[in-house]
Protein backbone atom coordinates (compact mmCIF):
# COMPACT_ATOMS: atom_id res chain seq x y z
CA UNK A 1 0.00 0.00 0.00
CA UNK A 2 1.06 3.76 -0.71
CA UNK A 3 1.15 6.56 1.36
CA UNK A 4 -2.41 8.12 1.83
CA UNK A 5 -4.26 5.40 0.21
CA UNK A 6 -7.67 5.48 0.46
CA UNK A 7 -10.56 3.30 1.52
CA UNK A 8 -13.58 3.78 0.68
CA UNK A 9 -16.30 1.43 3.16
CA UNK A 10 -20.35 0.46 2.78
CA UNK A 11 -21.73 2.81 5.31
CA UNK A 12 -24.37 0.15 5.36
CA UNK A 13 -21.98 -2.87 7.05
CA UNK A 14 -22.92 -4.03 10.29
CA UNK A 15 -19.70 -3.92 11.78
CA UNK A 16 -18.57 -0.59 9.88
CA UNK A 17 -16.61 1.09 13.15
CA UNK A 18 -14.45 -1.96 13.34
CA UNK A 19 -13.84 -2.32 9.48
CA UNK A 20 -13.03 1.52 9.77
CA UNK A 21 -10.71 0.91 13.21
CA UNK A 22 -8.85 -1.72 11.20
CA UNK A 23 -8.21 0.46 8.25
CA UNK A 24 -7.33 3.26 9.61
CA UNK A 25 -4.78 1.38 11.73
CA UNK A 26 -3.73 0.07 8.13
CA UNK A 27 -2.76 4.08 7.76
CA UNK A 28 -5.73 4.19 5.22
CA UNK A 29 -7.44 7.62 4.60
CA UNK A 30 -11.02 6.28 4.80
CA UNK A 31 -14.27 7.61 3.37
CA UNK A 32 -17.72 6.09 3.89
CA UNK A 33 -19.62 5.39 0.94
CA UNK A 34 -23.49 4.33 0.92
CA UNK A 35 -26.44 3.49 3.45
CA UNK A 36 -28.14 6.51 5.36
CA UNK A 37 -26.08 7.49 8.31
CA UNK A 38 -27.47 9.91 11.46
CA UNK A 39 -25.63 12.94 11.88
CA UNK A 40 -24.10 11.42 15.77
CA UNK A 41 -22.92 8.48 14.18
CA UNK A 42 -20.97 10.38 11.19
CA UNK A 43 -19.52 12.25 13.88
CA UNK A 44 -18.71 9.50 15.72
CA UNK A 45 -16.52 8.04 12.32
CA UNK A 46 -15.19 11.12 12.42
CA UNK A 47 -13.81 11.03 15.94
CA UNK A 48 -12.36 7.63 15.14
CA UNK A 49 -10.34 9.12 11.89
CA UNK A 50 -12.68 8.65 8.86
CA UNK A 51 -11.99 11.73 6.36
CA UNK A 52 -15.47 11.78 4.73
CA UNK A 53 -18.96 10.46 4.44
CA UNK A 54 -20.95 10.29 1.39
CA UNK A 55 -25.09 8.93 1.65
CA UNK A 56 -26.04 6.63 -1.17
CA UNK A 57 -28.39 9.54 -2.13
CA UNK A 58 -25.32 11.58 -3.51
CA UNK A 59 -24.13 11.64 -6.98
CA UNK A 60 -21.48 10.64 -8.66
CA UNK A 61 -19.78 14.47 -9.10
CA UNK A 62 -20.41 14.25 -5.24
CA UNK A 63 -18.99 10.97 -4.08
CA UNK A 64 -15.95 12.06 -7.04
CA UNK A 65 -15.41 15.12 -5.13
CA UNK A 66 -15.17 13.34 -1.70
CA UNK A 67 -12.75 11.25 -3.11
CA UNK A 68 -10.29 14.11 -4.16
CA UNK A 69 -11.04 15.57 -1.02
CA UNK A 70 -9.58 12.84 1.15
CA UNK A 71 -7.03 11.94 -1.18
CA UNK A 72 -5.91 15.60 -1.01
CA UNK A 73 -6.02 15.11 2.72
CA UNK A 74 -8.81 16.99 3.04
CA UNK A 75 -12.53 16.13 4.50
CA UNK A 76 -15.81 15.77 3.21
CA UNK A 77 -19.11 16.04 5.05
CA UNK A 78 -22.74 16.18 3.83
CA UNK A 79 -23.76 18.66 6.63
CA UNK A 80 -21.80 20.92 9.10
CA UNK A 81 -20.46 18.61 12.02
CA UNK A 82 -21.31 21.57 14.71
CA UNK A 83 -25.11 22.10 13.20
CA UNK A 84 -27.53 20.89 15.43
CA UNK A 85 -25.56 21.21 18.64
CA UNK A 86 -26.60 24.54 19.67
CA UNK A 87 -22.97 25.65 19.41
CA UNK A 88 -21.45 29.18 20.07
CA UNK A 89 -19.67 31.26 17.88
CA UNK A 90 -15.91 30.92 18.87
CA UNK A 91 -14.31 34.33 19.57
CA UNK A 92 -11.69 35.80 18.03
CA UNK A 93 -9.13 34.97 20.80
CA UNK A 94 -10.47 31.37 20.83
CA UNK A 95 -10.65 30.42 16.54
CA UNK A 96 -6.93 32.14 16.57
CA UNK A 97 -5.92 29.37 19.53
CA UNK A 98 -7.41 27.13 17.64
CA UNK A 99 -6.14 27.36 14.64
CA UNK A 100 -2.80 28.07 15.44
CA UNK A 101 -3.19 24.24 17.66
CA UNK A 102 -5.11 22.48 15.88
CA UNK A 103 -4.50 23.29 11.89
CA UNK A 104 -1.11 23.50 11.82
CA UNK A 105 0.64 21.21 10.32
CA UNK A 106 3.56 21.12 13.09
CA UNK A 107 1.48 19.33 15.80
CA UNK A 108 3.65 21.69 18.24
CA UNK A 109 3.14 21.43 21.80
CA UNK A 110 0.96 23.40 23.39
CA UNK A 111 3.43 25.68 25.52
CA UNK A 112 5.18 26.06 22.56
CA UNK A 113 1.90 27.39 20.54
CA UNK A 114 1.01 29.42 23.50
CA UNK A 115 4.53 30.96 23.03
CA UNK A 116 4.11 31.59 19.63
CA UNK A 117 0.94 33.32 19.63
CA UNK A 118 2.45 35.61 23.04
CA UNK A 119 0.19 34.12 25.54
CA UNK A 120 0.43 31.86 28.56
CA UNK A 121 0.27 28.26 28.61
CA UNK A 122 -2.90 28.35 30.85
CA UNK A 123 -4.37 30.79 28.49
CA UNK A 124 -4.24 28.68 25.55
CA UNK A 125 -5.70 25.39 27.83
CA UNK A 126 -8.25 27.49 28.66
CA UNK A 127 -9.40 28.64 25.22
CA UNK A 128 -9.06 25.52 23.66
CA UNK A 129 -11.57 23.99 26.44
CA UNK A 130 -13.68 26.67 25.36
CA UNK A 131 -13.79 25.39 21.17
CA UNK A 132 -14.06 21.82 22.45
CA UNK A 133 -17.31 22.67 24.67
CA UNK A 134 -18.26 25.02 21.82
CA UNK A 135 -18.28 22.19 19.51
CA UNK A 136 -19.57 19.64 21.52
CA UNK A 137 -16.18 17.81 21.40
CA UNK A 138 -15.64 15.44 25.20
CA UNK A 139 -12.45 16.48 26.34
CA UNK A 140 -10.79 13.15 26.13
CA UNK A 141 -11.12 13.52 22.51
CA UNK A 142 -7.28 13.15 21.20
CA UNK A 143 -6.03 15.87 19.26
CA UNK A 144 -5.86 14.11 15.91
CA UNK A 145 -9.33 13.61 16.53
CA UNK A 146 -10.40 17.26 17.74
CA UNK A 147 -8.32 18.79 14.85
CA UNK A 148 -10.04 16.75 12.25
CA UNK A 149 -13.69 17.66 13.87
CA UNK A 150 -12.20 20.87 13.95
CA UNK A 151 -11.09 21.15 10.67
CA UNK A 152 -14.29 19.71 9.58
CA UNK A 153 -16.13 22.25 11.18
CA UNK A 154 -14.31 25.30 9.78
CA UNK A 155 -14.77 26.80 6.18
CA UNK A 156 -11.43 27.33 4.37
CA UNK A 157 -10.64 28.41 1.10
CA UNK A 158 -9.51 25.33 -0.84
CA UNK A 159 -5.77 26.22 -1.49
CA UNK A 160 -4.63 27.40 -4.89
CA UNK A 161 -2.86 25.57 -7.43
CA UNK A 162 0.66 26.11 -7.72
CA UNK A 163 1.78 26.56 -11.15
CA UNK A 164 4.78 24.65 -12.67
Amino acid sequence: MSAGSIAVVDGTLPELESNVVDLLHDSYRVLVYGGVLHSSRVLRLVDLGVRGYVPETATLPVLLAAVKSVGADGTHLPFDPASGRNSLPLTTAEEVAANAYFLSDEQLPRSEVARKLGIADSTLRNQLASVRRKLGIPPQASRTAVSRRYRATVRQPLPRRQSV
